[in-house]
């Protein structure tokens, strides 16, 4: 599975990562892994034909 990034996106998180803001991080996260759902998601529908 591959989540395609934007460059706001990528400086977000470094942002984050390098400012120790747990928060802030854990929320990006959280966005990563529901856009990672929903593209599995749309990748089993199409598989199935809906």
């Amino acid at each position: 599975m591959v989540l395609d990034l934007t460059e706001q996106e990528l400086m977000q998180m470094k942002a984050a990562v390098l400012d120790e803001d747990d928060k802030e991080a854990l929320r990006i996260l959280r966005e990563f892994i529901k856009r990672l759902e929903q593209q599995k998601q749309a990748g089993m529908k199409s598989h199935l034909g809906g």
